[in-house]
């Protein structure tokens, strides 16, 4: 894994680039001396959590983007064993998929692998089925721009998401694997190198369809809910019906 306070570094400059902030304005914002911002930047500094906590305040970071960021910031402070990676989803958590009258798919996060899906995912979703990610599918494969509306939106927020929550979590060579594949798309630079604008739906997302036989555009509201007892690699995503828009 690469060191987690790298990717830390690395958002926070960007993050106070696309702000239009000096080091300067920042350290005002924050109550953060420049120069600590500078060694925080340039990798040679580990923010302590108060620092991290209040530059992410200045720069309002998104809360799940700053808890994660945060959760970086601590993971060299225990030496604990990463929960194995089980292969594939359980009779019974696919018992669990299929119980949902709505789309339901269990995937991992953040590389959005999807591991298994429900018939409503599957008719509504076509090709987004296990084995595939939701980058891959929202990027190259054909129904995804007719069935996602918004859709330059919704992506640039999935890749800006894989892009900053990645590093230091997923190993580098899956992550390379995957702007590989991701790649082919003529969209993938742009979406890459650039963060999407605010606002960003994180705390409450929501995808706008195309109804599987209607064709009229409806919203849904995303559910991503993870396993506490027993635990899980994956977690489970229901999509609920909010309306017609």
């Amino acid at each position: 894994m690469e060191d987690p306070h790298a990717p830390i570094a690395r958002y926070l400059r960007e993050r106070r680039e696309t702000a239009g902030l000096t080091r300067t304005a920042l350290g005002t914002l924050a109550g953060v001396s420049p120069a600590l911002i500078q060694k925080i930047e340039q990798g040679t500094r580990s923010p302590t959590l108060e620092a991290l906590t209040a530059l992410c305040h200045a720069l309002q970071v998104p809360d799940l983007i700053r808890d994660h960021l945060v959760s970086l910031s601590l993971s060299h402070r225990f030496d604990k064993p990463e929960p194995p990676v089980q292969a594939q989803v359980s009779a019974t958590d696919q018992l669990l998929l299929d119980s949902f009258a709505y789309p339901a798919s269990m995937q991992r996060f953040p590389t959005f692998d999807v591991l298994a899906v429900n018939d409503a995912w599957a008719r509504q979703f076509p090709g987004l089925e296990p084995g595939t990610t939701l980058l891959e599918w929202m990027l190259l494969h054909p129904a995804a721009r007719s069935v996602v509306l918004h859709w330059e939106r919704q992506i640039h927020m999935s890749v800006y998401s894989f892009r900053v929550i990645s590093p230091g979590v997923v190993p580098q060579a899956r992550i390379d694997e995957l702007i590989a594949s991701c790649a082919r798309a003529p969209e993938w630079q742009a979406l890459w190198s650039t963060e999407p604008p605010p606002p960003y739906g994180i705390e409450s997302p929501e995808l706008v369809v195309r109804h599987v036989d209607t064709g009229e555009p409806f919203a849904m509201a995303m559910h991503n809910l993870d396993f506490t007892l027993p635990q899980r690699t994956w977690s489970l995503v229901v999509m609920v019906p909010k309306g017609t828009t």
